[in-house]
C-alpha cells in the first residue's frame, strides 16, 4: 500500500477512534431532547447559505477561465455543481479531476486551460483558510496542532503561489499550436499551455476577484455554522464558529472518505468540545452542520447537473 494511502487510512482510522471515543460521554436522552426543540427555519437557513456557495464557486470558475474562452453560466454551474456533488460522493481527487475533465468539455476550453482554472481556484483556496485563521487567532490562541498546520499550510501556499506565478509570467506567450511528435515534447506542450493559461495570476484584478469569491465562500459556511447553533438556540462566540470553520478546512484539505464523513463531524465536534460545548450539543451541532453542507452540495450537483448529463448520454448533443 502506497504511504499516500496509508496517510489517509491513519486519519480516518484516527478520526474514527476519536468519535468513538466521545461517543462515550454522550447522554444519549439529553441529545434526543435538543432535537426535539431544533428550530427548522434556522435549518433552512444553513442549507441556504451553504448552496449560495455553489454559486460563488461557479462565479470564481468563470472569472478565471484564461483568454477569451468564455464559459457559459449555465455550463459553468453544471461543471461545478456536479463537481460539487462527485467531491461529497467519493474519496480523494475524484471530484476535483471530475470538474477539470468537465469544463475542458462543457467549457470548450481544452483540458490545460481547465487545469489552470483548478489550479488558480486552490492557491485563492490556501489563501482564503489562512485568512480564516488569522481571522480566529484575533479571538483567541490557536491549538498548538492547528498552528502547526497552518504554518504547514503558509509554506505550501507560498512556495507554489510564486511557482505558479514565475511561470505564468515565464510561458506568457502562447506555445506553438502543434505539439511535438513525441511523448516527451507532448507533455511539455501541454505543460506550456497550462502554464500559459494562468492568466489570472498575470492580472491582478483578475485573482484579486478569485480570492474575494473564495472569502466569500468562507464566509457562507461561517454564516451555515452560526445558523445551526441558532438552531439549537446557542449563542455561541464568533470565535467559536471560527475555530469549527477552521478545524474543518484543514482536516477536509485531504479527502480520505465519501463526503469526508467521520473526519468532518470529528474536527468539528474536538472544536466545539475544546471550546467547552457539552458533548450532547457538540456531537448535535456537528451532525447537522455535515448534514446542512452535504444537502446542497450534492442535491444541486444531481437534480441539475446530474440530471442534465444523463439527458445528454441518453440523447447525445453537442455541448453549447
Amino acid at each position: 500500500m502506497s504511504r499516500p494511502a496509508l496517510l489517509r487510512g491513519g486519519i480516518l482510522v484516527g478520526a474514527t477512534l476519536l468519535l468513538l471515543v466521545a461517543l462515550q460521554d454522550i447522554e444519549w436522552d439529553r441529545l434526543l431532547q435538543l432535537l426535539r426543540t431544533l428550530r427548522l427555519p434556522w435549518l433552512a437557513v444553513a442549507i441556504g447559505l451553504n448552496g449560495s456557495i455553489i454559486v460563488l464557486w461557479s462565479l470564481q470558475w468563470k472569472i478565471l477561465v484564461p483568454g477569451e474562452g468564455s464559459v457559459t453560466w449555465a455550463n459553468m454551474f453544471l461543471v461545478v455543481s456536479a463537481m460539487a456533488m462527485i467531491s461529497n460522493s467519493v474519496p480523494f481527487m475524484v471530484g476535483q479531476a471530475s470538474g477539470v475533465l468537465l469544463l475542458a468539455r462543457y467549457g470548450g476550453i481544452g483540458h490545460a486551460s481547465a487545469l489552470s482554472v483548478y489550479t488558480m481556484e486552490q492557491v485563492a483556496e490556501g489563501i482564503a483558510k489562512l485568512v480564516v485563521v488569522v481571522g480566529l487567532a484575533l479571538f483567541a490562541p490557536l491549538p498548538e496542532l492547528l498552528a502547526r498546520g497552518v504554518q504547514i499550510l503558509a509554506v505550501v501556499v507560498s512556495v507554489l503561489g510564486v511557482t505558479f506565478v514565475v511561470l505564468a509570467f515565464r510561458f506568457r506567450h502562447p506555445p506553438a499550436a502543434v505539439p511535438p511528435a513525441s511523448t516527451l515534447g507532448r507533455v511539455k506542450h501541454f505543460g506550456a499551455r497550462w502554464a500559459h493559461s494562468l492568466e489570472g495570476l498575470r492580472t491582478p484584478r483578475v485573482f484579486a476577484a478569485g480570492i474575494a469569491l473564495a472569502l466569500g465562500m468562507k464566509a457562507m459556511e461561517l454564516g451555515g455554522i452560526l445558523a445551526i447553533q441558532q438552531a439549537l438556540g446557542l449563542d455561541l462566540p464568533v470565535g467559536t464558529a471560527l475555530l469549527v470553520l477552521a478545524s474543518v478546512s484543514f482536516a477536509t484539505i485531504v479527502s480520505v472518505s465519501p463526503g469526508n464523513l467521520v473526519v468532518f463531524e470529528a474536527a468539528s465536534f474536538a472544536a466545539y468540545r475544546l471550546t467547552g460545548v457539552s458533548p450532547e450539543h457538540a456531537l448535535t451541532l456537528s451532525l447537522l452542520q455535515h448534514v446542512c453542507y452535504l444537502i446542497p452540495m450534492v442535491g444541486v450537483g444531481y437534480l441539475y447537473g446530474g440530471r442534465r448529463m444523463f439527458k445528454e448520454l441518453r440523447d447525445p448533443q453537442p455541448p453549447s
